[in-house]
């Protein structure tokens, strides 16, 4: 099986925008990257706009592909990672608790760990 996501790396001066989930199950009360799986035939351009309206309730200003990140263990996940520009948080889905701004150095614990992978690869590649 293979997944296709789009993730959005969302910076105030150096800290990086994340959201505690509520939904799906496996994320519930974890932090992770405001991203999803696209959908099928979906440009990952018009995905992380859409992931960022539904979600966040934000309308994407600049939008620029910083990278294409590949894993696979269970099932193969293709990653388009993309660094936005946003105004402001709007009203969060359902399925998000919060948003908040961390420090890349001090991200929260409960960070999902493959969202992680995601951060750690930008560093070593330094597009972040």
């Amino acid at each position: 099986m293979v997944h296709i996501s789009s993730f959005a790396i969302i910076k105030k001066g150096s800290k990086l925008l994340l959201e505690k989930r509520l939904k799906p199950e496996f994320s519930a009360g974890k932090w992770v990257i405001p991203g999803a799986v696209i959908n099928y035939g979906e440009d990952p351009l018009a995905g992380v706009k859409r992931v960022l309206k539904n979600q966040l309730g934000a309308d994407a200003g600049k939008v620029e592909l910083i990278d294409v990140q590949s894993y696979g263990d269970k099932h193969w996940d293709i990653c388009f990672v993309y660094k936005v520009e946003i105004q402001k948080v709007g009203t969060l889905s359902q399925d998000v608790e919060k948003t908040d701004y961390f420090e890349l150095r001090n991200l929260p614990p409960e960070f999902r760990d493959d969202h992680r992978e995601i951060i750690d690869t930008l560093n070593t590649r330094k597009r972040v």
